[in-house]
């Protein structure tokens, strides 16, 4: 009696990998794939670097040809014409300056004197009495107005001598005169009651004249 034993068994067998021309193939396809791809982005960054130094250059040879034409610029000579007119300009620049300095130097001296006394006038002021015009210099002091009478005139005069600009001062002379009665009135003074002009004055006008003074109307 004899068996036959079959040691050829597929299970037995020793299982080598599946690695194919088929495989292989899928595989190249996809490495060059990848390897395109690379290359494909490297040539963007490349062309991207590339625009960007190109316009780096361009900037340069901007900032460049400006320098050059600066320096052209700065080595011309100076024009003669040009700098006599720069010279002028600061004269009169000068000049102008020098005359505003002044103004506001007489300007400010002009208020530091006169300001207490058109202050002092604006307190002294009396019902009834009004000023037409007044003439305020260091030697020579006028007031022109008007008063709806004699008595009026003495207490506005009064009032101003206390004032401290006028304290002390006398008045050296006076003018006044009763305004044109009912039968005699104008047109102009139809619509004014009885009245009396007056004149104050206290000085000399010509130092008025000479000194400078404020005046009103």
């Amino acid at each position: 009696m004899s068996q036959q034993i079959n040691l050829i068994s597929p299970l037995l067998l020793k299982k080598r990998y599946a690695f194919g021309l088929r495989e292989m193939g899928l595989v190249m396809g996809l490495i060059l794939v990848c390897a395109l791809a690379w290359a494909g982005y490297l040539h963007y960054q490349a062309s991207v670097l590339v625009a960007q130094a190109e316009q780096k250059e361009a900037l340069q040879a901007e900032a460049q040809q400006a320098l050059d034409e600066l320096t052209i610029a700065a080595s011309r000579p100076v024009s003669a014409l040009l700098t006599e007119r720069v010279k002028a300009t600061q004269t009169q620049v000068a000049q102008r300056e020098a005359l505003l300095a002044s103004v506001g130097h007489t300007i400010e001296q002009t208020s530091t004197v006169f300001s207490p006394s058109l202050r002092a006038l604006a307190h002294g002021s009396t019902e009834g009495v009004w000023l037409n015009g007044f003439t305020l210099s260091p030697g020579y002091v006028a007031l022109k107005g008007a008063a709806l009478n004699a008595s009026l005139l003495s207490t506005y005069i009064d009032r101003i001598g206390k004032q401290t600009p006028f304290a002390g001062m006398q008045f050296s002379g006076m003018n006044a005169v009763l305004a044109a009665s009912k039968g005699e009135r104008t047109s102009q003074t139809t619509a004014l009651p009885d009245h009396l002009d007056f004149d104050l004055y206290s000085g000399s006008p010509d130092k008025a004249t000479a000194q400078g003074g404020s005046h009103g109307q």
